[in-house]
């Protein structure tokens, strides 16, 4: 155990400065300096510090977006299409996996711990790619959602699982046999989200995968009559319940109501959604077919986000877009802003997440957890203190903005960011001390003010 735990999270590396799904905070070697930084301290020079990665260190979801090939919307990659995306991580951020391997080679240690966005850490060939480019001492920590520290004084997680629209069902190993008897990852509502939505809005408005929770950026979507994305947003929050109810009633929502029904009765319609859904032999599904397949309205959900790209190509995803006033409505269990009405998992739900960990392990004096990218600091008793160090990626607090569009997220370079870390040491015979630190921050006026 070294003197010194530093942790990290949400650092999100994609392609580098080629890639636009990258957040190019980093293009100024911020990573790197910081881990030089560390290095050229004096617990650093006496290998006495481990460098505590905790969660979506890489982004897998949006690095080489087209080497995913999956067909089923419940399974994310194969182990060669992680490879390949791995790679193009890795030749993007050259210098950071150099800072890593000094920082190795003199003794510190460094521990990357999975988180939803980096799930393909689980392959083997991924582990063994990283300490090539590192050293073979380098640590993974996976299958669990806890790990201690210390003797368990110091508690972390990165977060994701409690969260309904981050978690996994098969944790402790995500590899499942998809339908065509190929090996590939379980995929999250979170991610699926990610991949067939947001890198599309990417493309013009740059700051749309840097909102959070994902669950209320995914209710702006609905709620902008100009964008159309509210078929995409409503069938992200169906697809969820498969984890969790508190995403939405049981009971029918109108835009599901008004929805299945024109599909079974209008051939027009039905036949542009078929024209979509291309098979393994090049053609087209059936009329009759989709009909039989869009039977429940998490049928129709999962159909809509798996084909979200080719309907938002084609121009069928306008017709799939109803007058608000059908759909919408107050909560009385059968409106679309029932099935909206599930709660965000941001700060304050992670805070009660820390304290309960902190109540059923007695050692607990500190924990330190990240996922929702807005730094947090919470004594919430004497005995424990919770940490978050938020993401080292350009930010905007929901909760000062609540009235946040989709039109402005087109400029990232007016958002701010906050390179934070959580710095505990273990002194001997004493309690953990535990700070929150900024390495590096940009200050930046949000252009659009408090409405």
């Amino acid at each position: 155990m070294k003197d010194r735990t530093v942790v990290i999270s949400d650092l999100h590396l994609g392609g580098g400065k080629s890639d636009p799904g990258d957040d190019h905070v980093y293009q100024g070697g911020e990573l790197t300096r910081f881990v030089g930084q560390l290095l050229d301290s004096p617990l650093g020079q006496r290998g006495a510090i481990e460098l505590y990665i905790n969660g979506d260190f890489l982004e897998f979801a949006q690095t080489d977006q087209d080497v995913y090939a999956g067909k089923d919307a419940d399974y994310w990659c194969s182990e060669a299409e992680s490879r390949q995306k791995l790679d193009a991580i890795l030749a993007g951020h050259a210098s950071v996996f150099e800072a890593l391997r000094d920082f190795l080679d003199r003794g510190n240690a460094v521990t990357i711990a999975a988180g939803n966005h980096d799930v393909d850490l689980y392959w083997p060939s991924v582990q063994a790619a990283l300490r090539r480019e590192t050293a073979q001492s380098l640590a993974f920590e996976l299958g669990q959602e806890w790990v201690g520290r210390y003797d368990d004084r110091l508690q972390i997680a990165h977060g994701h699982l409690p969260d309904p629209a981050n978690t996994f069902r098969h944790w402790g190993d995500p590899r499942m046999v998809d339908g065509e008897g190929q090996v590939r990852l379980e995929m999250c509502p979170g991610t699926l989200f990610m991949v067939k939505v947001v890198n599309l809005l990417e493309k013009d408005y740059p700051f749309a995968d840097n909102v959070h929770p994902i669950q209320r950026f995914a209710r702006l979507l609905a709620k902008d009559e100009i964008s159309g994305f509210l078929p995409a947003a409503w069938s992200f929050f169906r697809f969820a319940t498969r984890h969790s109810s508190e995403l939405s009633s049981s009971a029918a929502d109108r835009y599901g109501a008004w929805l299945l029904p024109r599909i079974g009765s209008d051939d027009a319609l039905a036949a542009a959604l078929c024209a979509v859904v291309q098979q393994d032999d090049g053609s087209s599904v059936s009329v009759e077919t989709l009909r039989q397949q869009l039977t429940s309205e998490h049928a129709l959900a999962k159909f809509i986000v798996a084909h979200w790209p080719g309907l938002q190509e084609s121009g069928i995803a306008a017709q799939l877009q109803p007058p608000p006033s059908n759909v919408l409505g107050g909560g009385d269990g059968k409106t679309l802003g029932a099935v909206m009405s599930g709660k965000d998992f941001g700060r304050d739900a992670l805070r009660k997440v820390a304290k309960d960990r902190a109540d059923s392990i007695d050692a607990t004096e500190v924990v330190v957890m990240g996922h929702t990218h807005i730094p947090d600091q919470w004594p919430s008793s004497s005995r424990m203190r919770y940490y978050n160090p938020g993401s080292w990626t350009r930010y905007v607090d929901l909760d000062r903005h609540p009235n946040l569009r989709l039109a402005d997220l087109g400029e990232d370079a007016f958002f701010p960011y906050s390179l934070k870390y959580v710095q505990i040491d273990a002194p001997a015979g004493r309690p953990l001390v535990a700070s929150l630190e900024t390495f590096e921050e940009q200050v930046a006026q949000f252009p659009v003010p408090n409405r």
